[in-house]
């Protein structure tokens, strides 16, 4: 699974203003490093709690969705 691009498609078409805040920023890389490092680890952490891998994907992205919506929240304030 390539976590990196599943999540930079994420941001660039759900949360384009926080997609720009960061490129222009200049962290975007750094902070999808970090985003991508995240939703593996959720992954993996659903995989380990007995969840089917196709569940634990979905769920581990919904986690992701909700942070970013308040990252999101967070630079537009």
């Amino acid at each position: 699974m390539l976590y990196k691009t599943i999540v930079l498609e994420l941001i660039q078409e759900q949360y384009p203003h926080l997609y720009h805040r960061l490129r222009l920023g200049r962290t975007l890389l750094r902070e999808l490093d970090r985003y991508a490092s995240d939703l593996r680890a959720t992954h993996l952490r659903w995989i380990e709690a007995g969840t089917d891998p196709g569940a634990a994907r979905e769920l581990a992205l919904e986690e992701l969705n909700d942070w970013l919506a308040r990252e999101a929240a967070r630079f537009d304030a």
